[in-house]
């Protein structure tokens, strides 16, 4: 089972140590696990990876089901210099009435189906073919005797007739049948058909085969009587003419199943091909394949609650959740694992689940442990922060080889500057959605140690803020020095002066106010329930 470990949108430095940590250790303990992220790696947690050498995870936009999440058939292909008669014992043989066509590359080019056989078969004594040598060696059992083309687009003529009648039909360019008559075989060489196939494996004698060389016949002898191999050469043709190309519905590995059933409903194929980003032909998929699809078997850590996870985690098999928050609004189908303590880090729970499997966390691995730590209890001084926070700190600062003050301050330096983000994109930098008594509240916080480059833009934040579609938003701007935050908000300036004890106003300082976990969540939350 290979799981997808991830974190809370807008992840911050918990989230991406916390997954990449996890997935480490799954994958030390035999479990196949790839460490995501639910957006852009932001600066702190990037100064982190950078400084202990560790790639950034791959940004994940959804777990929704996707056409490479079903079974889908992995059907045989074939190519488009395949013979007739090839596709259609493929077809007898998989019992199937359609086929894909794929390039030499793998590339998809169209399907083949058994009526577009048929009628290739019908029409057969109304049109030229192209019909490779190699096709009417491998269907007709031939040997090559003089080879001078390797395809061939004549008519086809069967010479079971007299002379004379041979004389006015057979024509040069022709491929011509015929079995153990000489005089005939001479006068179709002499005529310069392109192919001539000698039935019941008959030969050519030195004199025959010099005349064919110079006339450029090829020659084969085939192991069928004339018979057999009349009513099987149209066969040998290649499939490139009667492959469909045009109207078809094909669906990438990557498209989401949802829109699969939306257009299998306003279609009526059989089954539709699979390709991927190249257009390499993958599958066939078909409407029974919907019907029990695989779901992605995801790992929560830091977080547990729907509108924090990934889109379409509805869609997603959770199998475990590591956090340090509170208890959610998460359900599942069947029992699962569930690490939830109250500390103030998730990765001090990952931390420990190293120790209790007696793995060995390796340098870049406590490095992310202990900057993960560092950030979310603002080196110690925020009240969420517990002494298995900090003896994991000290534990783990030995093992990356830092002194973790110093560290924990240029950890934050680096990420503190606001310079290069839109309003937006700092309201929403590490943002998460709540219901309180009914009312869709929002949460911000964001830490700098540049508190004016916020505050004297505040009418233009309050501008953002209120035009939101939330019932509530508080914008925490934590002062990791002064330990407190500012306050920004779309509420009843009662609501907050009752939450955090405060003469209400647009960017009051709420003392001591650094934890949304243990602060800023549940003052809201008593606040709104008194309203």
């Amino acid at each position: 089972m290979s799981l997808l470990v991830f974190g809370h949108k807008n992840p911050d430095t918990d989230s991406i140590c916390s997954a990449i940590s996890l997935a480490h250790l799954k994958n030390e303990l035999g479990v196949e696990a790839t460490p995501y992220a639910l957006g852009e790696v932001r600066k702190e947690a990037q100064y982190a990876l950078d400084y202990f050498g560790v790639k950034a995870p791959e940004v994940l936009e959804d777990v929704k089901i996707q056409v490479k999440d079903l079974s889908y058939d992995k059907v045989k292909s074939l190519k488009p210099s395949d013979s007739v008669l090839n596709a259609y014992n493929t077809m007898i043989e998989k019992g199937t009435k359609t086929l894909p066509v794929v390039s030499v590359d793998g590339k998809f080019e169209g399907i083949i189906t058994m009526v577009e056989i048929a009628k290739s078969l019908m029409y057969q004594h109304f049109r030229k073919v192209n019909i490779p040598l190699e096709n009417v060696c491998y269907n007709l059992k031939g040997e090559v005797l003089v080879q001078c083309n390797d395809v061939f687009d004549g008519r086809v003529t069967t010479l079971s007739y007299g002379m004379e009648e041979i004389m006015n039909l057979l024509s040069e360019g022709d491929i011509a049948i015929v079995g153990n008559r000489y005089d005939i075989i001479e006068y179709a060489i002499d005529t310069k058909v392109s192919l001539l196939i000698l039935t019941g494996k008959a030969t050519l004698n030195d004199e025959l085969t010099a005349l064919a060389k110079a006339n450029g016949v090829t020659v084969i002898s085939v192991d069928v009587d004339t018979y057999t191999a009349s009513n099987l050469i149209n066969q040998c043709a290649e499939i490139e003419d009667i492959i469909t190309r045009e109207n078809l519905v094909l669906f990438n590995e990557n498209d989401y199943v949802d829109d699969v059933k939306e257009t299998m409903l306003s279609t009526n194929f059989r089954a539709y091909p699979v390709v991927d980003d190249n257009s390499k032909f993958l599958g066939l998929v078909s409407r029974r394949h919907l019907l029990n699809p695989t779901k992605k078997n995801v790992v929560l850590v830091d977080h547990n609650e729907f509108a924090q996870s990934a889109d379409g985690i509805e869609q997603a098999n959770i199998v475990e959740i590591v956090d340090h928050h509170k208890i959610g609004g998460i359900s599942t189908d069947l029992p699962i694992s569930v690490r939830v303590s109250p500390v103030g880090c998730c990765s001090t729970i990952i931390y420990n689940l190293y120790k209790e499997n007696n793995v060995e966390v390796p340098k870049h691995i406590a490095g992310l442990l202990l900057s993960a730590i560092l950030s979310d209890t603002l080196i110690f001084k925020s009240p969420t922060a517990t002494e298995l926070d900090k003896k994991a700190v000290l534990e783990l600062a030995k093992i990356a080889g830092v002194d973790y003050e110093a560290y924990g301050m240029d950890m934050f330096k680096a990420g503190t500057s606001l310079d290069e983000f839109s309003i937006e994109e700092i309201v929403n930098m590490d943002f998460k959605e709540f219901n309180m008594s009914g009312n869709r509240v929002g949460i911000g916080q964001v830490m700098t140690l540049d508190i004016d480059s916020i505050l004297n833009k505040k009418d233009e934040y309050l501008s953002y803020i209120n035009g939101t579609d939330y019932d509530m938003l508080v914008l925490a701007i934590t002062d990791i020095i002064k330990e407190g935050s500012y306050l920004l908000y779309k509420a009843n300036d009662s609501v907050i002066a009752e939450a955090f004890n405060v003469d209400a106003n647009q960017g009051v300082f709420a003392e001591g106010v650094v934890s949304r976990k243990k602060q800023l969540v549940p003052n809201l939350t008593s606040a709104v329930k008194n309203m």
